[in-house]
C-alpha cells in the first residue's frame, strides 16, 4: 500500500519495493528505513544522560527539555534546507556548500571540511563511551581487558 505525504512525497508500506531506478533521486522511505535512521540518536542522547544529571543536578530535566526543543527546531530548519535543494544529497554539509558555492568557490568546500572535522571528534568520544559503558557491564573493574595498556608514543619527557 503506497501513500504520499502532505508534501506530496511517496511513503511506501511494509515489503514495498523502490521502483526501477529513474536516473534521478528517489525521495521515498518507508518506515524500516525511518526507523534505521533514527536508531542512532538515542545512543548519542544515552551517552551523555549521566553526565548531564551529574553536572546540572535536579534542575537537570529543564536541560533536556531545552535540548529538545532546540533539536526539535533544527529538524524543521534541516527539512526546509533540505526541500530547497531537492537535487542534492549527502547532508547538511553538501548543502551549505551549495549554498555557498554561488559566493565563494573557497568557502563551499571549506564548509564541508569544517562540518566533518567538528563532527569528528564526537564520533571518537561516542565510541569511546560506548566501548566504555559495554565493558563495564561485561567485565569486572580489574579484568584483564580494562587493565591492559600499550605505549604507542612515550611523552614523559614532555613533563
Amino acid at each position: 500500500m503506497n501513500d504520499t505525504t502532505a508534501a506530496g512525497l511517496p511513503i511506501t508500506g511494509i515489503g514495498a519495493r523502490p521502483e526501477a531506478d529513474s536516473g534521478s533521486l528517489q525521495r521515498r522511505i518507508s518506515w524500516t528505513g525511518a526507523f534505521w535512521v533514527a536508531s542512532g540518536v538515542p545512543a548519542l542522547v544515552l551517552f551523555s544522560v549521566g553526565a548531564i544529571a551529574a553536572t546540572v543536578g535536579k534542575p537537570a530535566w529543564m536541560v533536556w527539555v531545552l535540548s529538545i526543543s532546540f533539536g526539535f527546531l533544527q529538524a524543521f530548519t534541516y527539512a526546509e534546507i533540505a526541500g530547497l535543494f531537492p537535487n542534492k544529497t549527502g547532508g547538511a554539509s553538501v548543502y551549505g556548500a551549495v549554498a555557498w558555492v554561488r559566493y565563494s568557490k573557497v568557502i563551499a568546500p571549506l564548509s564541508v571540511w569544517c562540518n566533518w572535522f567538528a563532527w569528528s571528534p564526537v564520533l571518537a568520544i561516542g565510541s569511546g563511551l560506548a566501548a566504555g559503558y559495554m565493558l563495564g557491564a561485561l567485565f569486572p573493574a580489574d579484568a584483564a581487558i580494562n587493565t591492559w595498556q600499550i605505549t604507542l608514543l612515550d611523552l614523559s619527557n614532555i613533563k
